[in-house]
């Protein structure tokens, strides 16, 4: 397990994962339940917008419990997904001492 670790961060290192984290990289790093909520909201959102696509023209099936519960399983593992992505970039971020929580920037913080 170490020695696979060990590839990980030489990888990331070679693929510029130790630069300076871009803005939304921060982001994600620092509300990754926000921006799973986000997510969520968007590809339900989208996912609705179909819907009501479909009932328009007269998709009989449209509105029915199958589909209605698809949907949300879609748009929450969705929304689950980006929250893993936003506690990976904090770990991956910390790893580098690019976490701002770390250096001491954090509200509340003398």
């Amino acid at each position: 397990m170490r020695q696979l670790t060990g590839w990980f961060w030489r990888a990331d290192v070679a693929l510029g994962g130790g630069a300076k984290p871009h803005r939304g990289q921060r982001f994600s790093a620092a509300h990754p339940v926000r921006l799973g909520l986000v997510t969520g909201a968007a590809v339900g959102g989208f996912l609705v917008l179909f819907l009501l696509i479909g009932a328009a023209t007269g998709w009989e099936y449209a509105f029915a419990q199958s589909t209605l519960l698809f949907g949300l399983c879609v748009a929450a593992f969705a929304g689950v997904s980006m929250m893993g992505i936003g506690y990976f970039e904090r770990w991956r971020q910390r790893h580098y001492g690019h976490y701002p929580h770390e250096i001491g920037d954090a509200r509340g913080s003398p």
